[in-house]
């Protein structure tokens, strides 16, 4: 559960900001503070009072009542490997993840940092993925011991991302 005392502190720094520049939709100001690497021109460009309107609306939205299973985050479906210490990642732990895709119709190459990606983790943060090398280590070592148990099997090629390389396994169905 996230911290609910967040979201003052956030909406008083944006009332703050709009108001020194009322010139600014809404979208705009987010898109400025979350500096994202690709552009967001539906966040970017939406009126002020489309958006009031999705917000008043938003409760009675029946199309993320009958998609919310869908739209569910991956970081909340599958087990979590990337943020809890890596001296407690176990077999155990990542055979769940495992058994979850193999439920799931999502289809990826399974490598360390690819597992850390669906639970939401900076993978694309060199720094941040350096600082990760203990816990890469350890999900190499299970993916390899899932391999050898037959859950696994590994790819011919490897992997490579941002200068790692990693050996790539798919689900045996």
């Amino acid at each position: 559960m996230r911290d609910k005392n967040r979201i003052p502190k956030i909406l008083n720094e944006l009332e703050r900001i709009w108001k020194a520049n009322p010139d600014f939709r809404l979208g705009q100001l987010i898109v400025a503070g979350a500096i994202p690497k690709e552009p967001c021109p539906e966040v970017f460009y939406i009126e002020d009072e489309k958006l009031l309107k999705g917000l008043l609306n938003f409760e009675n939205r029946a199309d993320l009542k009958t998609q919310e299973l869908k739209s569910i985050p991956d970081w909340e479906k599958y087990p979590n490997v990337s943020r809890i210490d890596h001296k407690e990642l176990a077999t155990e732990l990542v055979s769940k993840l495992i058994n979850a895709l193999k439920k799931s119709d999502k289809r990826i190459v399974i490598t360390p940092i690819n597992l850390m990606k669906l639970n939401g983790a900076p993978v694309s943060d060199q720094t941040w993925l350096l600082s990760q090398k203990p816990r890469i280590k350890v999900l190499k070592k299970i993916l390899s011991e899932l391999g050898e148990s037959g859950i696994l099997t590994e790819r011919k090629s490897k992997q490579g991302f941002l200068g790692i390389k990693e050996i790539g396994y798919d689900i045996v169905e």
